[in-house]
């Protein structure tokens, strides 16, 4: 009965195999797979091509000029440190604007850009309606151009390039910084570089102020100082505010003759200089006093007067380095991320794109060489009152922390959120100190890392720890720094490698429980296992006090400790290479699969010629006659 049924099905088949030979005509089968297996080769090597493919700035040919002005810059991009921009802007760049501001005053390298006075870090910035800013262009010569957000310096620069030949190109590079240490100066700095055998003809649009309602111009005049031969414009002004309340500032800027036509093999440099200085806001009522509005105005062009002469007895390069080595300092302390390939997700650029601009609006009376002793020492103690900050989750999940402001007033309503957040968190205190403590405070608010009495502790989810980071530089006292890394290794688990800056000092941590014994912490970094707690705890406990490490561990009453389970594979290749199949490109995995399935049609043909399925038969001619 079992081999009757059988010689049933197999008849079934083999008449159902006949039918489709019938209908689709496949008498020629091997034929047929190897022009099937060679079209659809074909169709993968297409498919490959036409696959879009990562590549960094190295392998992107851009103009030749623009690119070899960028190179000077590029250890800084890697870095995470500057960001490169195009005119208009290339595939996979971060659009960011050009903004410098030290806190005081505030500017973008961009032509809608006005000068603006930040008399507050918790109100929006007041625009001048004035742009000191000059702008360079050629209706002649094909121009291209791109910007440099330079963070970790304090910097914005332009470069433009024009092509004189096909082999020549003019290039114009324009330097534009709030200086750090001098919060009311601005300067320009302006190169042109013509080395072609042809004239360089330039379009020059000077400085320009928009009057309207709000705004008066109070004075304009020319001055000169005595000991230099340069030539300057100064204005008094007032604008209007809110509640019957006004603001007097006063512009002193370089008078520049640009030559708009360069020679050829030259080249020519300009440095404009602008000095700005405001009053707070004073009642509409105290304005009407002619008396009150003339000691402002005098007072006001005093102080401007007397910066300039101390700024124009210091050599341009001098002034630079003053103020990149101030923002250096400044950017000491830090913070890190490796790389991430996943969609939607922030990576290191944009995190350092959006504390510089916090800062930017952010002042820095401790680097202020006139700032008396008394303020200093207060601004310093508040500095490493760190105690509560920072009170809450992490703020790497906030989405409206790390927009990305497309002009002057989202960076003052960016700057005015973080402070917000941060004051309403704890850290008010902190980030009294300036700028400073504005950076140590959203340190730890991306760490989740808070100050409670007398201990550290770090706390982060340890299941969202798929990446690397790197905290540099905390303020652990009033002497020390301590530098936290977290890793995730091979084995897919991530671990946290501690540090500190001195080996003198008595400092202690454990990890998540303090279940197991404390270790003392060294210049040399200590590895602790990132751990999971019921009911949670922090994954990180730094202290001073040994004693008080002794006494925590029994007051934090968890009942189970483990060791984080590893990541999925999926979630860290999703980082890692921008999807979830591994570190192969998808068309290796197309291809791998495609195979997989031709494979598996021949081993079917295979069996069913073996069956009898396909019968070939030979077709005899019959002999020709011969007659």
């Amino acid at each position: 009965m079992a081999h009757s049924m059988t010689d049933f099905i197999l008849k079934k088949l083999s008449y159902f195999t006949q039918q489709i030979k019938d209908r689709l005509g496949i008498y020629k089968s091997r034929r047929a797979f190897f022009l099937f297996i060679l079209a659809a080769t074909l169709v993968l090597y297409l498919l490959s091509k036409w696959t879009p493919r990562r590549s960094n700035y190295k392998n992107i040919l851009y103009d030749a000029c623009i690119q070899a002005r960028l190179e000077d810059f590029a250890s800084d991009a890697a870095n995470m440190n500057a960001i490169f921009n195009h005119e208009p802007i290339h595939y996979g760049e971060l659009a960011s604007l050009p903004f410098t501001g030290n806190g005081y005053l505030g500017i973008s390298l961009s032509a809608q850009s006005h000068l603006q006075l930040i008399s507050d870090t918790n109100a929006p910035f007041i625009s001048t309606g004035y742009s000191p800013i000059i702008q360079i262009s050629s209706n002649i010569w094909e121009g291209s151009s791109a910007t440099i957000l330079h963070m970790n310096h304090g910097l914005v620069r332009r470069v433009q390039c024009f092509k004189i030949s096909e082999t020549r190109s003019a290039y114009v590079t324009h330097l534009l910084y709030a200086h750090r240490r001098r919060p009311s100066l601005i300067i320009q700095e302006i190169s042109i570089v013509n080395p072609s055998e042809q004239t360089l003809d330039l379009d020059i649009r000077l400085p320009k102020q928009i009057l309207n309602n709000d705004f008066k111009q109070l004075e304009k005049e020319d001055y000169e100082i005595d000991s230099s031969n340069e030539k300057f414009t100064i204005t008094t002004n007032q604008i209007s505010l809110r509640k019957h309340n006004s603001i007097l500032f006063v512009i002193i800027t370089s008078k520049i003759s640009f030559n708009s036509h360069v020679k050829p093999d030259s080249q020519d440099k300009h440095v404009i200089l602008t000095v700005s200085k405001f009053s707070p806001p004073l009642h509409d009522d105290n304005l009407r006093n002619a008396t009150y509005l003339k000691q402002w105005q005098n007072t006001l062009q005093k102080q401007a007067k007397d910066e300039l002469t101390e700024v124009l007895g210091i050599k341009p390069k001098n002034l630079l380095k003053e103020h990149t080595d101030t923002w250096s300092s400044i950017w000491e302390s830090g913070f890190s991320i490796s790389h991430s390939l996943a969609p939607s997700v922030m990576n290191g650029d944009a995190i350092n794109r959006t504390i510089y601009y916090v800062l930017s609006a952010t002042r820095s009376p401790l680097y202020n060489s006139k700032l008396d002793e008394t303020k200093r020492l207060e601004y310093n103690q508040s500095l490493f009152q760190i105690d509560q900050c920072y009170e809450s989750h992490s703020t790497l999940v906030g989405d409206r922390l790390w927009r990305a402001p497309g002009d002057d007033l989202a960076v003052s309503q960016l700057s005015i959120l973080w402070h917000s957040t941060l004051s309403k968190k704890g850290c008010f205190t902190l980030m009294k100190s300036g700028v400073n403590g504005m950076l140590q405070s959203m340190l730890l608010s991306i760490g989740g890392i808070r100050f409670r009495n007398h201990h550290l502790e770090m706390n982060l989810d340890p299941k969202e720890l798929h990446r690397d980071m790197f905290f540099r530089l905390i303020h652990f006292g009033k002497e020390y720094y301590i530098n936290i890394s977290i890793t995730v290794g091979q084995d897919n688990r991530a671990v946290i490698d501690v540090s500190i800056n001195n080996d003198n000092t008595q400092t202690y941590a454990c990890d998540a429980g303090c279940l197991d014994s404390y270790t003392k912490l060294s210049t040399k970094p200590v590895r602790f296992p990132v751990k999971m707690t019921n009911p949670s705890t922090a994954i990180l406990y730094i202290t001073e006090d040994l004693e008080y490490m002794k006494q925590l561990k029994e007051t934090l009453h968890v009942k189970e400790v483990e060791i984080a389970p590893p990541h999925a594979h999926d979630i860290l290749a999703l980082h890692r290479h921008g999807h979830k199949l591994g570190g192969l490109p998808v068309i290796f995995w197309i291809a791998l699969a495609f195979l997989i399935v031709i494979f598996h049609l021949f081993l079917l043909k295979i069996v069913l010629n073996e069956m009898g399925f396909f019968k070939h038969t030979t077709i005899i001619h019959p002999r020709p006659r011969i007659l």
